[in-house]
């Protein structure tokens, strides 16, 4: 941290080093000038060490025994603390006590920056103030797998991106499979790692956990910066800043295996085969974690999360990776709203030759809609692989079609951004951001091949 007086003692320690021992005489008089200068400039009162320290010199006093009559009385300054221990140092270095570089004038400004994380929070207290989070599911996931990466890299284009799942119910925030690309969209929708209490992974691949170490990260440098204020404060002014702000990590055994590196999520993680009841995370959030057909090689799970509140009881179904299998369905039962991941879709899936062996893709997801075991209100159609092209929106209006669905159930593309508010089941809209009915919202086609979705009100819709 600098003062008004960092500049002065950076230049003092300079002119002492380059002419302390061959020309004390000419020390002595570059001191006076630089302090006379800096003072002027400032428009600063003397403190007391440095009335001190000038009237020692002026008496002819040599520069350390001058530096040892303005060290006793260091502690009458009367400016601030950093100051304090700037003169100290400074005066040490003049007796000799200490060897210290002067720190480049050139360099001065890059120490008297913001950091980055105080830019961060900065961000993060402005943004909150505008945005309405608050009891919502938000979709911030685009596409799956390496289409991402692929697409960036044939058509460099920034539209399409991977991501995960986020839910905040009371002010706590719940991410689900924070996969490539995941704190990237988080941030561009306007939500900060302050805004993550906990982490649930449902199987060991990169499109489902990639960001977790940069999650924790985020987290690292966020306590780090809070514990350097808090340390401060206390100290000096008797006041307590943030506390450390907790992430708790609900990890399939994969992750959880391969992230026992990381301290700070393996210490706090929570196998999910410990999961398969109801388990808490906040007062008004649990979830159950329920196992899944994806992987040949490893764990892979689904979860449901039921949200209670004064208002009403809502719980959200979310299949993960799998391939369809009847015991999905009585998983699935009571949800509210089911977000289904697609994957790719092949010739022989969509005509009912053969179901894909692990993913839901075409036939796996007409048998979810259509079930009449289940009495969802939304199923958001989700991870969409598209490696022959983007077939969003096509598809799910076949699905659809083939589900046969009535007016009670709707089915509609995720897409990051998409935003359901849970007190009122409604899709909050993507131009004015007021909240439209499952049934009237309308669904606008990207402009662009892996372009963005949209979801508009009735009223925008007729503004165009």
């Amino acid at each position: 941290m600098n003062t008004p007086l960092s500049t002065l003692w950076d230049r003092l320690i300079d002119i002492y080093n380059r002419l302390g021992t061959d020309s004390p005489e000419q020390c002595k008089n570059d001191i006076e000038n630089c302090v006379e200068y800096i003072y002027s400039s400032e428009k600063l009162v003397y403190p007391a060490h440095l009335s001190v320290f000038l009237t020692a010199l002026s008496n002819h006093c040599n520069i350390i025994d001058a530096a040892e009559q303005a060290a006793k009385c260091v502690g009458e300054c009367g400016q601030c603390v950093v100051c304090r221990k700037c003169a100290s140092k400074f005066y040490s270095i003049l007796q000799k006590k200490l060897v210290e570089r002067a720190l480049p004038m050139e360099m001065a400004d890059y120490f008297s920056n913001n950091s980055q994380l105080q830019y961060y929070v900065s961000a993060y207290e402005n943004v909150k103030q505008s945005r309405d989070i608050n009891n919502s599911l938000l979709c911030l996931k685009g596409f799956s797998s390496s289409t991402p990466m692929i697409n960036s890299a044939v058509f460099s284009k920034n539209t399409c991106v991977g991501g995960g799942f986020y839910l905040n119910v009371n002010g706590f925030g719940v991410v689900i499979d924070p996969g490539i690309g995941f704190v990237e969209n988080m941030h561009r929708e306007g939500i900060f790692i302050e805004d993550i209490n906990a982490v649930i992974v449902t199987h060991d691949h990169l499109d489902h956990n990639k960001d977790i170490g940069t999650i924790s990260a985020l987290q690292h440098d966020l306590n780090q910066y809070y514990k350097h204020r808090t340390r401060f404060y206390k100290k000096y002014f008797d006041q307590i800043d943030n506390p450390e702000h907790e992430i708790s990590w609900w990890l399939d055994e994969g992750t959880q295996k391969n992230h026992e590196s990381n301290k700070l999520i393996f210490l706090n993680s929570v196998g999910l085969s410990n999961c398969t009841e109801w388990t808490k995370l906040s007062e008004e959030i649990s979830f159950m974690a329920f196992r899944t057909e994806h992987m040949k090689e490893g764990v892979s799970y689904g979860i449901k999360c039921r949200i209670s509140t004064k208002e009403k009881e809502i719980v959200i179904g979310y299949t993960s990776d799998t391939r369809f299998f009847p015991e999905l369905l009585e998983y699935l039962q009571e949800a509210d709203i089911i977000i289904f991941n697609i994957s790719d879709i092949y010739e022989k899936d969509i005509r009912g030759n053969k179901s894909k062996s692990n993913h839901l893709g075409y036939d796996g997801s007409v048998r979810i809609l259509k079930s009449s075991k289940l009495s969802y209100q939304l199923a958001i159609a989700s991870e969409f692989c598209c490696t022959n092209g983007d077939y969003r929106m096509k598809l799910v209006k076949k699905l659809r079609e083939q589900a046969e669905l009535n007016k009670q159930r709707n089915v509609i593309a995720g897409e990051v951004g998409m935003q359901v508010s849970l007190d009122k089941m409604k899709v909050v809209c993507s131009r004015c951001k007021c909240t439209e009915s499952l049934s009237n919202v309308v669904v606008i086609a990207p402009e662009c091949e892996f372009g963005k979705i949209e979801y508009i009100c009735s009223q925008c819709r007729e503004i165009g």
